[in-house]
């Protein structure tokens, strides 16, 4: 099966999964006429012989075999099977509705304060940060925070910095504005190649309207491949 048609056989699974309701994992009893063709096909291996010195005896004396013992095991070999493929649904549905939100950690970074560069705000902040692929796209996740909140009237804001060969800024681009209490994940823009922008960067921002960086970063880290 090549690429494409694996593709589609999952998202078609994926998609009969997904509407699946509780109701639908629910064991049923089979129906009297199942119960009737199995003991038709017992009785028909019996008078073949398939029985051995009980059919024989069963014939001889023209009594009627129960087959009680054998309809609880037949059963119970149903029901086990019918549970299995219930187990299997399960696992599999929880495996695809959740396959998405895992992506993989590619890259991490350690930010640090800089007391000679960066806003004094930053020497009570503490965090690092993960870069996740997820097909195609990719987010950053800041972890292990302990960020201060900013003054009245400004936030922090999340960067990726592409630095030149001394180490200056030669681009950088906006992920977004975080909750010191919880930064979360951030989205890397379309075209924003994180092997070029590989310098997370944290900043105070006030609210003035510039949607350029404010110069007052706090933290800052290359990412390194994990």
């Amino acid at each position: 099966m090549n690429e494409m048609n694996r593709g589609r056989t999952e998202a078609a699974i994926e998609a009969a999964l997904r509407g699946l309701d509780p109701e639908d994992l629910q064991l049923i009893e089979p129906p009297d006429e199942v119960w009737t063709g199995i003991e038709a096909a017992v009785r028909d291996e019996s008078a073949a012989g398939g029985d051995g010195q009980a059919s024989e005896a069963s014939e001889a004396s023209g009594a009627v075999v129960s087959l009680d013992s054998r309809r609880r095991s037949v059963g119970r070999i149903v029901l086990g099977a019918a549970a299995a493929l219930v187990l299997i649904a399960a696992g599999l549905t929880a495996f695809l509705l959740t396959r998405d939100d895992a992506g993989q950690v590619v890259a991490t970074a350690s930010l640090a304060y800089d007391p000679g560069n960066f806003d004094e705000l930053g020497a009570q902040a503490r965090a690092g940060a993960n870069l996740v692929a997820d097909r195609g796209s990719h987010s950053v996740v800041i972890v292990d925070a302990a960020l201060p909140a900013p003054e009245a009237g400004a936030d922090l804001e999340v960067w990726l910095i592409r630095p030149d060969a001394e180490g200056n800024v030669a681009d950088l681009v906006s992920l977004g504005l975080v909750d010191p209490a919880d930064p979360g994940q951030l989205e890397v823009p379309s075209g924003y190649d994180p092997g070029a922008y590989f310098v997370v960067d944290i900043s105070v921002e006030p609210r003035d309207g510039d949607a350029g960086h404010s110069g007052r970063s706090i933290l800052r880290g290359p990412l390194q491949d994990a």
